[in-house]
């Protein structure tokens, strides 16, 4: 069945992989949103750690390029974090926020520990809360620096 769609498929996306049964494409949706928030949160820690300890935070994602730690998600928004270049917004703490949840139902469900994205979904629901829920997720490094810094 999958191959009588792949010609319906492939110029939708990168790469059509047949996941298992039905549920297992938003099973490996919630995956790799739980990957994406955990990263930006510990995005936000690093470059807020490199400003704090006198590092050009600014230079994180050039320094990082190649390397293991290296993501799509470091090389845009990093600099967009260090920067503190918030605007226009791309994507929303809120959506992130809800894709943890969903990973911690579905962990819950299938009697799973996912500690990471429980600590993530408290991380991000602390920042959606403090006003942050519709803007975009550069703006977790707000948690880890101290108001004087960001004036």
């Amino acid at each position: 069945l999958i191959d009588s769609m792949r010609p319906i498929l492939e110029p939708l996306s990168q790469r059509v992989t047949h996941m298992g049964p039905t549920g297992s494409g938003q099973v490996t949706k919630i995956c790799n949103q739980m990957i994406v928030s955990c990263n930006v949160l510990v995005m936000a820690e690093v470059m807020a750690l490199a400003e704090k300890s006198g590092v050009d935070a600014k230079q994180i994602p050039e320094a990082l390029k190649g390397g293991f730690a290296d993501s799509i998600p470091l090389q845009l928004t990093g600099p967009r974090m260090a920067e503190r270049d918030f605007d226009p917004v791309k994507w929303h703490v809120k959506t992130l926020l809800k894709d943890l949840d969903m990973a911690n139902a579905l962990a819950k469900d299938s009697a799973s520990a996912v500690p990471m994205a429980g600590q993530a979904a408290e991380l991000m629901r602390l920042h959606a809360t403090q006003g942050s829920a519709e803007r975009d997720p550069c703006t977790l490094i707000e948690m880890y620096s101290s108001k004087d810094e960001e004036a």
